[in-house]
């Protein structure tokens, strides 16, 4: 048995795949409590966590040592505004987060003359943020031996749509969200006009992710880190198929039965966009024509 971490970026179909991961009784997914929180790493659950408090936490988790939630909690919520829910150390332990640090002390800045020099501050101080931080999860991966997953959307054309559309006007934000609160109906939801050149960005973006991430697999693998792509379109493809994968590498043993189980119990979030875009996008035809064929294929 293996315990794991996920690494993610936004809109790469991971929310409904940890939480059909929380519906295994053998497998523990840490969050927040009452359901929320369940990026608990992430800026916008932990706060300026400091690189040093994260690992202190970390190490907790992920650790031979029993559980001390009071522990773990008294550092996470010096920061984070609500604790993390209490999990079973017994099974396969993990979460997601995105692979940055969680913090970098800012500056007061008083006046425009000093601009330059905050600016200069504040790139040294990401550089050697970044660094701190890719050498503490390194080493925490490999001594722990846990799994990197790494979250890969290949259909960039898709993914940026799915960026573009945001929260259902092209405004920033998260549609299945607001679905699965039922803020809005998905039939309710409008079609939109796309602007190509602003999406051809957005795709340029996707495709500079997955160097990133190609580039960080080889990393994890040069270190020694076991290290698995997870897929989104075989995720949507065959769920039975992508968890047998998954529980392959955490090396736990796993029926179909179990994991049909598991997938009966639900994830909360449906798939907002369909493979068919001229359902959401007025223009399809133009972004088609365009845009068709953006893949960047993994093995």
């Amino acid at each position: 048995m293996r315990n794991f971490i996920l690494f993610f970026e936004e809109k790469e179909g991971t929310s409904p795949l940890v939480r059909l991961l929380a519906n295994f009784n053998q497998i523990s997914v840490i969050h927040q409590v009452n359901n929320s929180g369940w990026e608990p790493f992430d800026r916008h659950s932990c706060g300026l966590m400091s690189i040093r408090n994260l690992k202190q936490c970390l190490e907790l988790i992920f650790d031979k040592e029993p559980l001390h939630m009071e522990c773990l909690n008294q550092i996470y919520t010096r920061t984070a505004t609500k604790p993390l829910e209490a999990f079973n150390k017994n099974g396969a332990v993990g979460f997601k987060m995105r692979f940055v640090p969680p913090k970098i002390d800012l500056p007061i800045v008083g006046n425009f003359s000093v601009w330059c020099k905050f600016a200069r501050y504040i790139y040294l101080k990401y550089q050697t943020s970044r660094g701190t931080f890719k050498k503490m999860m390194f080493d925490l991966l490999k001594r722990h031996n846990l799994v990197a997953f790494l979250a890969v959307r290949q259909d960039v054309l898709r993914w940026a749509l799915s960026k573009y559309h945001g929260d259902g006007t092209t405004m920033y934000g998260h549609l299945q969200f607001k679905i699965a609160s039922g803020q809005v109906n998905k039939k309710d939801i409008p079609k939109i006009e796309v602007d190509c050149n602003r999406l051809e960005k957005l795709i340029l973006k996707c495709e500079k992710s997955h160097k990133k991430k190609q580039a960080l697999k080889e990393d994890f693998e040069q270190a020694g880190i076991n290290t698995y792509p997870v897929l989104y379109e075989d995720f949507l493809k065959d769920k039975l198929q992508c968890f047998m994968q998954i529980f392959k590498q955490l090396e736990m043993p796993v029926s179909k039965q179990e994991i049909t189980d598991a997938l009966n119990k639900g994830a909360y979030f449906k798939k907002v966009h369909s493979d068919d875009i001229s359902e959401f996008v007025i223009n399809y035809q133009e972004v088609l024509d365009r845009f068709e064929g953006r893949y960047v294929a993994w093995r």
